[in-house]
């Protein structure tokens, strides 16, 4: 999985300027609408609305916007960047709001309402304000009320069902409204005051006011949950305020010179103000409370609104080498031909390459990363990502989660990554790596002459059709070779292996292993451990190795080798057959064995270079060597002591306690509510289900908290640790300089110098 990300790193070196997904909708004051790149901050398009615009809106499906343009409403597609319907409404059109479900579209003109279909723009019904509107226009997040600031210092509420003025309220110089997440309505004055208005409470509906600091009163954007509001500056002045309704807390912060026109992401991590008196877009961290920068915008644009696009964004490429980027949202990127990088960031994202050599890079949650024709690179990053390389020579990796990986037509380069994995190699010879952690329940060649490792955890594995070579490595594993003359070797644990037709070599290491040649001239070699063979048809040779063997040669001519210091029990089967046992002991049984010979003992095959240490269903409690080890839980609350050396130590299922110990561990808790310490060394930490308790310990860490409420310290060292997705997460860092990648909701302690939300 390292290898994999350094060499996307090397990638994105030397790739075309970027273009992004999500835009900004911004009015500029001209007949000119901006669409903004939101992971860029360049101007991606400028369309001419024919009159100056102003106010902006935008569907909740994020696939049109409007935009007031002198007396229309204008329609737009964020996505294809092109302009659509309009309407005239006969006056200036001043705010637009758009209903919850995105069917109607409210403007805001002269002194009425104006409700329009969202599809066509047809006028549906006009609403008297009585009064003159000052333009700005807030809908409740149930979509039943509006209200629009009027002169006179009054604010007119608007029933949206029953079309028509409850009542106006007075509001002493009302300039800009928003509705919070309790349906309050809290309106900014000129004069830096913010005013709760109860709208259906008749007597006392103004409440007492928060006073927001020296040039704030602009417009009022309230965040998506509704628990933040965002007030712009006041004409000229360069402040704003990020308000708590709830807990009636001001914070100021710097902006642009207004009047500032608030709008926020759909996820609540960014904020905007269109700052109509210096020309540019302000971009505000709520969470930091502060003025990140701004976006310059050409001379002469005075923004008067800002939306962010919503939904599924879509960026096409060219037929030239692009670099596309999503988003923190949900982005469809689309390469199409040349040599691209795309890039999908947060969210559930769909990555298409199509034609070229394409560099595809999930990030966070559930990606589904297309790369089409061409020798393509695909990395699924975390989350269940769903990876498909299309034709010719693709390399994937699926990161951490449980990813379902096909290479497609192709001699590809495969690697599900940690994780229980779904990985199918179609056709071509391919090489199937499993580099990571995981029980990987499906991992399918397909036709070819494939190479298929599936490294830690307890796999299954079909080789397809082909002479194919599958390696089991630690791990209880299930291998099949299928047609053709396949090597098979089950590595460490306790395997079932089948060669099937062909002639296959086939080898069970150490554990008490299941071995079936099938049809063909075998070579089968239980090795350590209380094996049961079964040759097949065919003339094979049979290695018993050491341990109580249950060896049935079955039909050919066979030769059987059980010359070990332990009992077996042959059964040669038809055929003129040879067995070998050992000559200083008679304690095998034999059946329909023609030919016996006797042998001093013979030694074992096994590959001993490596420790395998396994526990049962119950509760264990395991140590590791000095050396390098391979520890696996089971089922149960274990408790476990990797020791001295890089160890691996996987709780599987249960809720474990386990320690690396010095050295450079990799440790996985798995199921259940773990208790992981890294301990000293460079440990890569995934705690996966369960609410798990992680330490790092001393050295530069990668702990990843995956699913559910982790609390998680770094410990002296640089560390890099990532809780994107699952419940909650509490993240403390310790000395060293750390990097932390976090959702909205975690909580993350000072000392972490580095929190990318």
């Amino acid at each position: 999985m390292r290898r994999a990300l350094l060499i996307a790193l090397v990638l994105l070196a030397a790739v075309p300027a970027a273009a992004g997904a999500r835009v900004l909708v911004v009015g500029t004051g001209t007949p000119m609408v901006a669409l903004v790149d939101v992971a860029t901050g360049a101007l991606a398009a400028q369309l001419d609305a024919g009159a100056p615009t102003g106010a902006v809106a935008v569907a909740p499906n994020g696939r049109t916007a409007w935009v007031a343009a002198g007396n229309q409403v204008v329609a737009l597609d964020p996505n294809a960047r092109a302009l659509g319907v309009r309407t005239d409404l006969g006056v200036p059109v001043g705010g637009l709001g758009v209903s919850p479900r995105g069917g109607r579209v409210y403007a805001v003109a002269g002194d009425r309402l104006a409700v329009l279909d969202a599809t066509t723009l047809a006028r549906l019904r006009t609403v008297p304000l009585h009064g003159t509107a000052l333009g700005p226009l807030a809908v409740s997040r149930d979509g039943t009320l509006a209200a629009v600031p009027l002169a006179r210092s009054r604010v007119a509420l608007v029933a949206l069902g029953a079309m028509r003025t409850l009542r106006r309220v007075k509001v002493r110089r009302a300039a800009g409204a928003a509705f919070d997440g309790r349906g309050v309505l809290w309106v900014a004055a000129s004069d830096a005051r913010l005013y709760p208005v109860h709208p259906y409470q008749r007597r006392k509906a103004v409440g007492r006011p928060l006073r927001l600091g020296r040039g704030v009163g602009g417009a009022v954007a309230a965040s998506p949950d509704g628990r933040r509001l965002l007030v712009g500056a006041a004409a000229r002045a360069p402040r704003a305020a990020l308000v708590d309704p709830f807990a009636r807390r001001v914070h100021g912060l710097r902006a642009g010179p207004g009047p500032g026109r608030p709008g926020w992401s759909p996820d609540g991590i960014r904020a905007y103000l269109a700052d109509a008196g210096s020309g540019d877009l302000s971009v505000v961290s709520p969470l930091r409370g502060s003025r990140l920068g701004s976006i310059d915008l050409p001379p002469g644009w005075l923004p008067d609104g800002v939306v962010v696009q919503p939904g599924l964004a879509t960026v096409p490429g060219t037929t030239a080498d692009d670099r596309l980027l999503g988003t923190r949202l949900r982005d469809l990127l689309e390469g199409y031909a040349g040599n691209d990088t795309l890039e999908g960031r947060r969210d559930n994202d769909v990555l298409h390459g199509d034609e070229g050599d394409d560099t595809l890079l999930g990030g966070s949650y559930d990606d589904r990363l297309l790369g089409g024709a061409g020798a393509d690179r695909l990395f699924g990053g975390s989350g269940n990502d769903r990876l498909e390389g299309g034709d010719d020579a693709d390399l994937e990796n699926g990161g951490t989660g449980d990813d379902s990986v096909h290479g497609g037509p192709g001699n590809d380069l495969l690697d599900g990554g940690d994780g229980d994995d779904h990985i199918f190699g179609d056709s071509g010879d391919d090489r199937i790596v499993e580099a990571g952690f995981g029980n990987d329940r499906r991992v399918f060649g397909g036709p070819g002459n494939d190479y298929i490792s599936t490294g830690r955890g307890s796999d299954l594995a079909n080789g397809g059709d082909g002479d194919d070579q599958l390696l089991g490595g630690n791990g209880t594993d299930i291998l099949s070779g299928s047609n053709g003359n396949d090597v098979i070797d089950g590595g460490l644990g306790r395997d079932r292996l089948w060669g099937n037709d062909g002639n296959d070599q086939i080898k069970g290491e150490q554990g008490n292993d299941d071995l079936t040649g099938g049809a063909g001239a075998d070579t089968l070699d239980g090795g350590t451990g209380d094996d049961v063979i079964d040759g097949g048809d065919g003339d094979d040779t049979i290695i018993a190795g050491p341990g109580r063997d249950y060896v049935s040669a079955g039909a050919g001519d066979d030769t059987i080798r059980a010359a070990d210091d332990n009992a077996d029990h042959v059964n040669c089967g038809p055929g003129e057959d040879v067995v070998f046992v050992e000559d200083d002991a008679v304690r095998d049984s034999l059946y329909n064995c023609e030919t016996v010979e006797r042998v001093p003992p013979e030694a074992s095959t096994d590959d001993t270079s490596f420790s395998l240490i396994t526990g049962t269903r119950g509760a264990d409690q395991l140590s590791g060597t000095p050396g390098p080890d391979t520890m696996l839980g089971k089922a149960g609350a274990d408790v476990m002591w990797g020791n001295a050396g890089d160890d691996y130590v996987d709780g599987e299922y249960g809720a474990d306690e386990l320690h690396g110990g010095p050295g450079n561990d990799r440790l996985a808790g798995r199921s259940g509510d773990d208790r992981i310490f890294g301990d000293a060394g460079d440990d890569t930490i995934t705690g996966d289900r369960g609410a798990d308790h992680i330490a790092g310990g001393s050295g530069n860490d990668r702990i990843f908290g995956n699913l559910d409420a982790d609390v998680i310290s770094g410990g002296p060292g640089d560390d890099r640790i990532n809780v994107v997705r699952g419940d909650v997460d509490d993240v403390r860092c310790g000395p060293g300089r750390d990097i932390v990648y976090a959702d909205v909701a975690d909580h993350v302690a000072p000392d972490c110098e580095v929190v990318e939300r």
